[in-house]
């Protein structure tokens, strides 16, 4: 029963520190994502103001 016990607490360990590192792992992927998609929103607005340039009138 004690080796049972001992047995469970290393796969308690175990487990914990693996969902932590999921954790982090799926923090990091949502913080890229947010990054990029800020970056896309801001692109688009630049995308604009040099479409308007674009269309010079020459006389």
């Amino acid at each position: 029963m004690r080796l049972f016990k001992i047995i469970l607490v290393f796969f308690a360990i175990y487990f914990i520190k693996r969902f932590i590192e999921m954790y982090r792992v799926m923090k990091r992927i949502q913080d890229e994502q947010a990054m990029q998609k800020n970056k896309s929103s801001s692109n688009e607005v630049k995308a604009e103001k040099t479409i308007n340039a674009d269309f010079k009138i020459i006389n």
